[in-house]
């Protein structure tokens, strides 16, 4: 059997690892339970007679960040994925990150670590690639905002899972029907997802996460004057759709 891959990215805390669980529930697909660049010959034995392979990388692949999206120049690695891009608020977004004990203004090199790229210009830099995956109609490329998961019965989730292809019922929205990875090792009565060590607590915290209720968990905004400057004056948060959620009109 040809296996079909998906790749879900798009920017941490914006919902990737909900959204792959979520997909991950479709009788005709294997989730990867790590997460990585890319779909391994292990992860396409692993999926014994599954159609589809899923994996998920909220960090944007270097790849994808030297091309546009257009099928001839996406390059070799990725040219045969199914890719599906997220983005969600950046105010929520950077509250969940600044909670996590990260500041995302710093001033890092690329080769400093995973917290440089939480940084608000890799947020800025993923969204163009969303926007373009939202405002062409490239084959076997999608985009979805984390705030479009949930309304009218998850609507616009389903349609994506219909046109790709996937099989799954009603029940995968309100049911778990299977042990998520790392569940088994997790005492969530342990778990206060408001102080969380990014380095060392995150495989609890998103464990916990993607065993929550599946529904819209956007809250409270705190995040820094100078930070909510930034995204206030963002062309690129415009296009998105979104602004502070703490104004009201």
């Amino acid at each position: 059997m040809n296996k079909k891959k998906i790749l879900i990215t798009g920017f941490p805390h914006t919902g990737t690892s909900i959204l792959k669980s979520k997909l991950g529930e479709c009788s005709n697909l294997y989730e990867c339970p790590f997460e990585s660049f890319s779909i391994t010959y292990e992860d396409i034995e692993n999926s014994a007679d599954k159609e589809f392979v899923l994996k998920k990388t909220p960090i944007l692949p270097i790849e994808i960040r030297a091309n546009t999206l257009e099928r001839t120049k996406l390059g070799f690695e990725y040219g045969d994925y199914i890719i599906i891009f997220v983005i969600r608020n950046p105010w929520n977004v950077f509250t969940s990150i600044i909670k996590q004990g990260v500041n995302p203004l710093n001033k890092l090199e690329p080769n400093e670590g995973p917290e440089y790229f939480i940084k608000v210009d890799e947020y800025l830099a993923a969204s163009k690639f969303f926007i373009e995956a939202r405002d062409n109609n490239y084959k076997d490329i999608y985009s979805i905002r984390y705030e479009d998961f949930f309304p009218n019965n998850f609507e616009k989730l389903k349609e994506l899972m219909d046109t790709i292809g996937l099989e799954y019922t009603n029940d995968i929205f309100t049911n778990r029907s299977k042990n998520y990875i790392h569940a088994r090792d997790i005492n969530y009565e342990d778990i206060d997802p408001n102080n969380v060590s990014y380095n060392i607590d995150r495989l609890k915290l998103r464990t916990w996460q993607i065993n929550q209720p599946f529904q819209n968990m956007n809250s409270e905004v705190n995040i820094p004057d100078e930070l909510s400057d930034i995204l206030k004056n963002s062309n690129i948060v415009q296009e998105l759709g979104y602004s502070d959620p703490r104004i009201t009109s």
